[in-house]
């Protein structure tokens, strides 16, 4: 039977495809609109609704169709903004493409459609397969989704260790090099919680930042509970967005506090800081922070205290994304301007007092009723050329 919606889905796609796509593009995506014709023709409602094991293997070809229809266009910047509109109608596509749009709450993640690239890789153990259908890298950190149809993610809540958690992450493991990156994932489809979409940073485990290069291999390890083997990935990753990056050779003094502000790289998904802390010459890390005044280190006077605002020209301040080590150097993550600015300053506080979450709230929240002070003293700078 013939599925009348999804050929107009297809159609309208077909329609809005340029013109100087090449003949060997444009037959490998009549062959994708094929796959997809009969992937949808062959599963019944029936079948869809009693059997998922069955019809998986062909629910995961009608995915990586869609996938090498949709992303492959978009990273290769053959997509207008109507044909991206189009391609999130079509079942499926628009399932990977809910992952990165507007539910989910980093701002970069909301606008990163034209940069997804597709790696489509997916491995079996059991009854479970865990996909890993697209991924995105700006230079900065690597965002990937990692779906598991039919199976739950997420741990019962308030449940013993049992059936009721099996398939359940774990562990998790990025690596690089051999070396633990730091990553942070969140469940992206509600009660299922069988999708989730990972944010792997440049700063390995012992707080070093590795200097990503253009294209890498990354391995990604994942142990489900009930699952003795790991899903193991090694994933081919490449930058896909434009980067600006600015550098400061600047030192700025205050209070015994040398801060360097080496590096600030503005891509459209993300914006960070790099962040240095300089020993005076013949001076330990020991005796910098022995130096410096109490009120601008933590609790166990271990590390200095510092958080950091961004703003452009026009006094628009950007909102960081999730956490960063402290240390004598790390990388802070801000989300992107929507236009390169022409000069942004990068502004030293301390928290003199913080306001609480609003009941029921959980996660990100943004707080009003901070109260900070400014350290100008420790300001810098930066020109866009």
């Amino acid at each position: 039977m013939v599925n009348t919606k999804l050929e107009e889905q297809l159609k309208s796609c077909q329609s809005l495809l340029p013109d100087q796509l090449s003949d060997i593009a444009r037959s490998k995506l009549n062959e994708t609109y094929q796959i997809i014709r009969e992937t949808d023709n062959s599963i019944s409602p029936i079948q869809k609704k009693k059997n998922v094991s069955r019809t998986f293997n062909k629910w995961w070809a009608s995915t990586a169709a869609a996938a090498i229809l949709g992303v492959t266009l978009i990273a290769s910047g053959f997509v207008s903004p109507a044909m991206a509109d189009a391609l999130k109608q079509i079942p499926l596509l628009g399932q990977i493409y809910s992952l990165w749009g507007e539910n989910n709450g980093d701002p970069g993640v909301q606008q990163a459609d034209d940069f997804i690239t597709n790696v489509n890789q997916s491995v079996t153990h059991g009854e479970v397969t865990m996909n890993i259908p697209t991924l995105l890298f700006d230079g900065t950190r690597i965002l990937m989704n990692i779906t598991t149809p039919g199976n739950r993610l997420a741990s019962e809540p308030n449940s013993p260790p049992s059936d009721a958690n099996k398939g359940a992450v774990d562990k998790f493991e990025v690596l690089y090099k051999g070396q633990p990156l730091l990553w942070s994932y969140e469940h992206m489809d509600g009660e299922t919680a069988s999708s989730i979409i990972v944010d792997v940073t440049n700063t390995t485990s012992i707080n070093q930042t590795v200097q990503f290069p253009d294209q890498f291999d990354l391995t990604v390890n994942v142990t489900l509970k009930g699952y003795d083997v790991p899903f193991q990935f090694v994933l081919p990753v490449t930058k896909s967005t434009p980067v600006t990056v600015l550098t400061s050779e600047e030192t700025k003094h205050h209070d015994n506090i040398n801060l360097q502000i080496g590096k600030v790289e503005i891509t459209p998904i993300t914006t960070q800081v790099s962040v240095e802390y300089k020993t005076k010459p013949g001076q330990s890390v020991e005796e910098m922070l022995a130096s410096i005044p109490s009120k601008y280190k933590g609790a166990n006077g271990g590390i200095i205290a510092l958080n950091f605002d961004i703003v452009d020209e026009n006094g628009v301040q950007l909102k960081p994304i999730g956490a960063h080590p402290i240390s004598e150097s790390y990388n802070i993550r801000f989300e992107p301007f929507k236009t390169i600015p022409s000069t942004v300053t990068i502004k030293p506080y301390l928290v003199v007092s913080e306001g609480q979450a609003p009941a029921g709230v959980k996660g990100r929240w943004e707080d009003n009723n901070m109260v900070k002070e400014y350290i100008p003293e420790l300001e810098t700078v930066l020109s866009v050329q």
